[in-house]
């Protein structure tokens, strides 16, 4: 008898350490996963506004990351990519940009869709760069017929 319920303790703890170590899935809200290319620039540090409206909800959120993600900027190109994720959302998304003589960087892209998908994506950065280093502010705004999404950044971006 003392063996069974020996047996079926050993069970138990077992079966609650299996369980107990299963991953949860970290569901986050944004864009679907892009193929980035060119030369990774890390964003250090991020501060940010977050203001995620719905037709029936409104989140908004601020403070600073460190480490929340990275640009991608094609070398002899004007186009790029990045990845961000503050507060829970991911945000990924192409762009155009251009770094004039003087170090100065302007990353702008505008999309439009009309008809069945109605939205709009607004991506107006701008800031300065040396060679390691770039800071950077402005905002990344998306909107649909059914909210808005935007996020205001200043970042620091170091070259990887």
């Amino acid at each position: 008898m003392k063996s069974k319920k020996l047996l079926f303790f050993f069970m138990l703890l077992a079966s609650a350490g299996i369980f107990s170590c299963s991953e949860d899935e970290v569901k986050v809200k944004g864009d679907a996963d892009l193929t980035h290319e060119g030369v990774k620039w890390n964003i250090a540090s991020v501060e940010y506004m977050l203001i995620d409206q719905t037709t029936t909800s409104q989140t908004v959120k601020s403070g600073t990351k460190a480490d929340a993600g990275s640009f991608y900027f094609v070398e002899a190109g004007e186009k790029g990519s990045f990845e961000m994720n503050v507060e829970g959302y991911n945000k990924e998304d192409v762009f155009n940009y251009s770094i004039d003589v003087n170090g100065d960087v302007s990353i702008i892209d505008i999309e439009q869709n009309v008809g069945v998908t109605t939205n709009q994506n607004i991506l107006v950065i701008s800031g300065a760069s040396t060679a390691t280093t770039m800071t950077l502010d402005g905002t990344i705004t998306k909107q649909s017929t059914s909210g808005q999404f935007v996020l205001t950044v200043t970042m620091t971006l170091e070259k990887i």
